[in-house]
């Protein structure tokens, strides 16, 4: 090849590889900065797509899980309020059988009555004042949608009309043992409502459980498309900045081709 000074050839080539090097190295500088390989759909227009299709999954398995924690947290909320009323409920059969002792008179009758119907007040009060999120779930029962693909939690109703205490009377021989009749019955109801309760508790577990494991596998297929090997990028970084040192060597070397034409000129 001649000398020649309007056009440098060798100066542009060199030129150009270190533009190549230089977008080349500051590309995997990004991605190191980040630590993904996909930063832009550019990137990889494909893998972004998928990646986005995983990241919906995992963020939709994690609102379910939050949903279905509040599940287990109403469950838990309504089974102490039953454990309450149960215990009350037990507390009222051993008055119902003090009551039918025949050596009480009226009066001893009358005082067991009075603790009794405290009782039964007791058993509206816990109906009335169990509540999640400001919802009642005793008090004429409830059924809450957790909005993760039918799941739902049902709750009976449990004051003391639903329980068939709310005529109790145990200051007579009679009314004590209907009574105790009504507290079996009361007992009954209290402990399906928890069994079920318990039931559904089990079932929301299960649930997170699973969805778990599904945003667990999301997660790691899109860390397998979006995220970055780090060292493959740290090869390659290093192999960029070898290459784009030679480069703007290159081309340092190229600019002298001209100086040579010059120094004919001057000769």
């Amino acid at each position: 090849m001649g000398l020649n000074i309007n056009s440098n050839i060798p100066a542009l080539q060199a030129g150009r590889q270190t533009r190549r090097a230089n977008g080349a190295l500051s590309d995997v500088l990004a991605r190191l900065a980040t630590q993904r390989r996909i930063n832009r759909a550019a990137d990889d227009a494909a893998g972004l797509a998928i990646a986005e299709r995983f990241n919906t999954q995992v963020r939709q398995g994690q609102v379910e899980i939050n949903n279905l924690q509040s599940g287990i947290n109403v469950a838990q909320t309504a089974e102490g309020g039953l454990d309450v009323q149960q215990d009350a409920v037990q507390r009222i059969r051993e008055l119902s059988l003090q009551a039918q002792n025949g050596t009480l008179n009226d009066a001893n009758r009358a005082a067991l009555n009075e603790e009794a119907q405290q009782l039964r007040a007791q058993i509206d009060s816990v109906a009335t004042d169990t509540e999640f999120n400001g919802q009642n779930l005793l008090d004429g029962g409830t059924n809450i949608d957790l909005g993760t693909s039918g799941n739902q939690i049902d709750i009976a109703s449990s004051n003391s009309a639903d329980l068939g205490l709310g005529t109790l009377d145990i200051s007579t021989v009679e009314g004590a043992a209907a009574a105790l009749d009504a507290s079996d019955g009361a007992l009954d109801q209290i402990s399906s409502n928890r069994a079920t309760i318990g039931a559904q508790q089990n079932r929301f577990e299960s649930a997170i459980n699973q969805r778990e494991v599904s945003v667990l596998n999301a997660q790691e297929a899109e860390s397998n498309i979006r995220d970055l090997d780090l060292a493959r990028a740290s090869i390659e970084r290093s192999r960029n900045e070898i290459l784009l040192q030679g480069s703007i060597g290159t081309l340092a070397q190229a600019n002298v081709t001209p100086q040579s034409a010059l120094s004919l000129l001057g000769a």
